[in-house]
């Protein structure tokens, strides 16, 4: 015979059942539903940011989900695709194993390979399994099922082709990041400041206990986003998402409460790049008219008698004497083709900098380049001099694209008007 006690348990269970019109099965497939019914639902796509692991750079990717099961992943980034706009299908499907998964489970290039081994058994550490964590009809949030790592997705704009998505990419991180690894810029949260250096999609930074942090983050079409945020001591809370000021002077928090801001105005910025083990080379495109013009006379010059100038570029050398005390000297180093062989050699110059110019003076020029400039002109030192005349003087550095957190292109000013354009490239020294 059941107690009172029984029969009151009973019903308090058949009661507490009756709160869900559905069983936790039916709960299950119908979210399942909507989520696939989401995901192909946008007609022109969801913009995933992918990060690998929880300190890795992040990716963009854009994904059209089909009700077939297949998905075309897009990206441009030189981790999957060698940094060239590229498009592949694959499939994909909705589980119930361990939550709701979303999983890609046909290997696609441009996008399985993070989390593919690779021949050290970890790659690039990412996942491609992804427990869905919230689904709203303009915003999905994942977490890596093995690794971790956060992922969320928004539609990409009605009308916004996905080339131009990835256009607007590059456009950004030619203003931020391109070529301007080992930069070092600052951190201000309203309060506290902190060195942040730039590397390959990440930031290093020392955190409030004075550990070394890195973050990763990915651009965007509407700015920077950062994986977590940077925590300083006292912070009362991390920002995520940037965007270039419109005088392209910093980075400022979407709340307008933080900043990213350059470490150097142009002249320390030239100086730098050769403490990089980098040269600056001469660009034709964007150098003042008068000034591609005088260039192009002297090759025409040497053209005619069998050679032709490849590269100007500034350099800087090092030497060490027997004390070891290092010594620098300045040049513009030449190479140029002749009788089918490449040839090069230097137009050694002084070098002084103030805050915010660069002085380059013609001191003499390596026997090297003499075959070269008697080629240009009856006498070889009228040649050098006319060469030399264009790359030295006193000049005022400025960034080419015109912001203050890539200076990899300059344009070097002189008073007279005429204009140099260079640009930063690595060389092994």
């Amino acid at each position: 015979m059941l107690t009172a006690s029984v029969l009151l348990g009973l019903n308090s269970c058949r009661e507490e059942a009756n709160l869900f019109e559905q069983s936790a099965a039916e709960r299950i497939q119908n979210y399942e539903q909507t989520l696939r019914k989401n995901l192909a639902g946008q007609a022109n796509g969801w913009e995933m940011r992918y990060f690998p692991t929880t300190s890795s750079a992040g990716y963009a990717l854009l994904l059209k989900f089909n009700a077939n099961g297949e998905v075309t992943v897009a990206a441009k980034n030189p981790a999957s695709s060698n940094n060239l706009y590229a498009e592949e299908t694959s499939l994909w499907g909705v589980s119930s194993n361990q939550g709701c998964v979303l999983s890609f489970h046909s290997y696609n290039n441009l996008l399985t390979i993070f989390a593919d081994p690779g021949s050290d058994g970890i790659g690039y550490g990412g996942d491609y399994e992804f427990v869905v964590l919230k689904n709203e009809a303009d915003y999905i949030k994942l977490i890596g099922k093995k690794h971790g790592a956060y992922i969320t997705m928004e539609p990409v704009p009605a009308a916004m082709t996905w080339k131009s998505y990835f256009a607007a990419v590059d456009e950004y991180n030619d203003n931020l990041f391109t070529d301007n690894n080992g930069i070092d810029m600052t951190y201000y949260d309203g309060k506290n400041s902190t060195s942040i250096t730039y590397n390959d999609g990440c930031f290093t930074y020392k955190n409030a206990k004075g550990e070394d942090v890195v973050e990763g983050f990915i651009m965007t079409p509407t700015g920077l986003h950062l994986y977590e945020g940077f925590l300083l001591a006292d912070s009362v809370n991390k920002v995520n998402d940037f965007v270039l000021r419109e005088d392209k002077s910093a980075l400022v928090s979407t709340d307008g409460s933080a900043f990213i801001t350059s470490n150097y105005n142009a002249a320390d910025f030239f100086a730098f790049k050769f403490t990089k083990y980098s040269r600056w080379i001469y660009v034709a495109e964007g150098s003042d008219a008068a000034t591609v013009a005088a260039i192009e006379a002297l090759n025409a010059a040497a053209e005619a008698k069998g050679a032709t100038i490849h590269t100007i570029a500034y350099e800087r050398t090092t030497s060490v004497n027997s004390r070891g005390i290092k010594s620098y000297a300045y040049a513009l180093h030449i190479s140029y083709r002749a009788e089918g062989k490449l040839f090069s050699g230097r137009i050694n110059l002084t070098y002084s900098k103030t805050d915010t110019t660069i002085s380059l003076q013609y001191k003499d020029y390596e026997s090297a380049l003499r075959p070269l400039f008697a080629r240009i002109a009856a006498n070889p030192d009228d040649a050098a001099q006319q060469l030399a005349d264009i790359f030295s003087g006193t000049f005022t550095p400025e960034s080419y694209t015109g912001s203050q957190l890539n200076m990899t292109q300059l344009l070097m000013k002189k008073a007279d008007g005429t204009a140099i354009r260079i640009q930063a490239d690595k060389i092994i020294m």
